[in-house]
């Protein structure tokens, strides 16, 4: 059985895991998370996490590599998806999977001198926005033009219509 996490377990998944959960094994509450690819567990908060194929640890370094430009970043909380970068607090956004400052601007890594000006930075998320937009539009397009009757009847010979 599945039970959710307390928020002392859910402090203890790593930032880019999903899907996690808790379950009772022979009596002892055994932590699960999606991290990648990869099925992980922990025995707990106080424990250390480990692949469920090989039992192996989950190394520190394989936490800190999930995160886009981690090396460009001091401080990384692995647990929390922030950092700091130049002096300010950063937080890790999963959705578009970049670096932003807690006021929600992306964060740009470019040298002072390579830094764009706010109303570039303002074109760019605007111009971001709209291709997400524009993708989800022609996502639901799509949908709804494959929703669109068979060119050919199911016949004996062909199956049904989800063959």
């Amino acid at each position: 059985m599945k039970y959710d996490l307390t928020e002392r377990e859910i402090t203890h998944v790593p930032y880019m895991s999903q899907e996690f959960f808790a379950t009772n094994i022979k009596g002892e509450r055994i932590l699960f998370a999606k991290f990648g690819t990869e099925a992980i567990y922990s025995r707990g908060a106080e424990h250390t996490w480990k692949y469920e194929d090989g039992q192996e640890t989950v190394d520190k370094s394989h936490l800190r590599a999930s995160f886009v430009d981690y090396t460009l970043v001091d401080h990384l909380d692995c647990f929390t998806g922030t950092a700091e970068f130049r002096g300010k607090e950063i937080k890790y956004n999963t959705r578009n999977h970049r670096w932003i400052y807690l006021n929600n601007c992306p964060v740009n890594f470019h040298t002072p001198s390579e830094r764009h000006t706010p109303a570039e930075e303002e074109d760019t998320v605007q111009v971001e926005e709209l291709l997400e937009t524009t993708e989800r539009t022609i996502v639901a397009t799509t949908q709804k033009l494959s929703l669109g009757r068979p060119s050919h009847p199911p016949t004996l010979q062909t199956g049904s219509v989800f063959g």
